[in-house]
């Protein structure tokens, strides 16, 4: 743990200014490019070693890869056609040392910062140096200016789909491809800056796919004004109007918090968890800093606060994590790479331990779908988008706390038996299906209509235990 200092300097929109005219400058190199749905698994995936073990299904018609260049020995670069973007898009494969099909591989995914590309892992920070040891295939799409989510663009919806697109496309698709241990105990997701916030955010919304996360000076926490307002600004890097990612925050607050790592914090706590960042208060020439790195010190300044606040909120909830604050240092290259470094050997950790699944699960979520842990879950169609929790969720039962009917399918939990009853359910027992699963209705009090944080809305939230018995 670490004491966090406090700093002020200026009004938030003026310093916001900074940190995207930042953001600019820093970026280089080419840049190519469902609504409210959680994205994962379909509830009818079996062949799991674990029923609550989610499988990954092909793409399908929506991506493909339709070139594939050999850049170095170790080095791909894939062309991949999506439904996801308006054109085709890049992606860079590090293969690990020694890389065959005699075994199955890890998979960690690279997740870049704003306006950077597919190619900066490896352009910008050495990225087969920093692989050389690492017996792990490291995937790197482009973000854009992103945020790494689905984007609301005033209720149309996307493209670009960006977690549409690393979620149920990438993952699939480099699974097909490569000699993979395609499941979660061998998968992680890493990114710097923007990157950081997305790796952080696809955890907590994936717990279920990542067995660990790492953010390098992420802007992980948007209820903060710096991050939020940079965020809100972002798009116009892509030619696109202001809060075209998530809406405004003023009408579209719940959206925000629905993707915000720092509210969904509790989803992160079967993860292995790192995060870095310096402080900004000035260059660190120990680690090659120069001068012209100083333009990033702006930019360290505010994601170093959003990272603090993170770690204090793991720290509320008794979720261990490692933090590392490095002090001095700004947004720059050499603060990146020392920062990737320690999060690939907790990689490394990770991947040789492989860590089982939890017996039973928490989430928290806003879509009115929800699929997470083989877990199947559907809102009442009259909700508002408001927060649905999930605690204790495990063959014995669950709590659901939300409002309106809502509708849960379990994991195949149940093969082979009769029926199972159910106490907290508007039905008193059910059938097991063919794979095992059952599906019950569970009353949580009348629809909430308003959309949750928007003025003057009122979202009550009741909470059922519901109890699951198998019979013979």
């Amino acid at each position: 743990m670490s004491d966090r200092t406090n700093r002020s300097g200026g009004s938030a929109p003026a310093v916001a200014t900074v940190l995207l005219v930042s953001i600019t400058l820093m970026a280089c190199g080419d840049s190519t490019p469902d609504r409210l749905t959680a994205r994962g698994p379909a509830a009818g995936a079996t062949g799991t070693a674990s029923p609550m073990e989610p499988v990954t299904a092909p793409p399908g018609g929506q991506a493909r890869i339709v070139e594939e260049r050999q850049i170095s020995e170790r080095l791909l670069e894939l062309t991949i056609a999506t439904t996801a973007f308006v054109e085709p898009t890049k992606v860079h494969v590090n293969l690990p040392a020694g890389y065959g099909t005699s075994r199955r591989w890890p998979v960690t995914f690279y997740l870049a910062g704003t306006n950077h590309t597919y190619a900066d892992f490896n352009q910008q920070y050495g990225g087969g140096e920093l692989t050389d040891k690492f017996a792990s295939l490291v995937v790197s799409p482009t973000g854009r200016s992103g945020y790494w989510s689905d984007w609301y663009n005033r209720g149309a919806f996307g493209p670009p789909l960006y977690e549409t697109y690393v979620i149920d496309q990438l993952i699939p698709l480099i699974d097909q491809r490569f000699s993979t241990i395609g499941k979660r105990e061998g998968r992680a997701v890493l990114g710097e800056s923007m990157g950081g916030y997305g790796a952080m955010m696809l955890a907590a919304r994936h717990p279920d796919l990542f067995a660990a996360a790492a953010s390098v000076s992420g802007t992980v926490n948007t209820n903060l004004t710096l991050n939020a307002t940079v965020l809100s600004a972002s798009p116009a890097l892509d030619g696109a109007e202001p809060d075209a990612i998530y809406g405004p925050r003023a009408t579209e607050e719940v959206r925000w918090r629905g993707h915000n790592p720092h509210d969904l914090a509790e989803n992160l706590r079967s993860l292995t968890l790192w995060m870095g960042s310096a402080n900004g208060t000035m260059i660190d020439t120990g680690i090659g800093e120069t001068p012209t790195d100083a333009s990033g010190c702006a930019l360290e300044f505010g994601v170093h606060d959003a990272s603090v606040s993170l770690h204090e909120r793991l720290d509320a909830l008794g979720i261990a994590h490692v933090w590392k604050d490095f002090g001095a240092g700004c947004h720059s290259v050499p603060n990146f790479q020392r920062q990737i470094r320690e999060a690939l050997q907790v990689f490394t950790a990770v991947f040789d331990r492989r860590p089982a699944l939890p017996s039973s699960v928490d989430h928290l979520a806003i879509e009115p779908e929800i699929q997470i842990w083989n877990w199947s879950i559907t809102a009442d169609p009259q909700r508002a988008i408001e927060f649905l929790r999930m605690d204790d969720a495990g063959a014995s039962g669950l709590k659901l706390s939300g409002s309106g009917l809502t509708t849960v399918i379990t994991p195949p939990f149940y093969a082979g038996m009769r029926e199972v009853r159910i106490e907290g359910a508007q039905a008193a027992t059910a059938i097991p299906d063919a794979d095992g699963r059952i599906r019950f209705t569970v009353d949580l009090g009348a629809a909430n209509t308003q959309q949750q944080y928007s003025l003057p809305a009122a979202t009550p939230v009741t909470t059922v235990h519901v109890r699951l018995q198998p019979g013979r």
